[in-house]
């Protein structure tokens, strides 16, 4: 593990989160993007399979926002799929729902994305932390159907 790419990591990461926050350019669309390849990437190389699901988790994010609906798929996928492998129930699952919920809504697939909101909603009933269940709330409020659909 190398500290310098330990911290562009996070610096990426941070970067990607932020520019989702707020209105962007085009110019900033394309840097949220490249700062959350660039986040996986220094992951790959400093952090271990926890980080590289974040990493793939934060892809996702940003494409579903931009609307690249195949490629917020193909990586939410990937960090849904390592969760399960890794057995992960705690936050991780929930947020990996959301995920998958997210790029769902990208594709347009309302059913699909209705369908891992329940899965988010059972995973974030099973979160312990107060603080993590806000967070992740937070980001499924931003999300259509939330939380009608886990009413049903």
């Amino acid at each position: 593990m190398t500290d310098p790419d330990r911290g562009y990591a996070v610096e990426a990461f941070n970067r990607s989160w932020e520019l989702l926050e707020s209105p962007r350019t085009p110019d900033e669309d394309a840097e949220a993007l490249a700062a959350a390849f660039a986040s996986r990437w220094h992951w790959a190389k400093a952090g271990g399979v926890a980080e590289l699901a974040i990493g793939d988790h934060q892809i996702a994010k940003v494409a579903s926002e931009l609307g690249f609906a195949d490629l917020a798929l193909h990586f939410a996928r990937r960090a849904w799929d390592c969760g399960r492998q890794q057995g992960w129930t705690d936050w991780r699952r929930a947020v990996f729902a959301e995920g998958m919920a997210r790029a769902q809504h990208a594709a347009g697939d309302t059913a699909a994305r209705d369908q891992w909101l329940r899965t988010a909603a059972e995973a974030l009933a099973g979160v312990d932390d107060a603080e993590d269940r806000k967070v992740v709330e937070s980001q499924l409020r931003e999300l259509p159907g939330w939380p009608a659909v886990t009413a049903r």
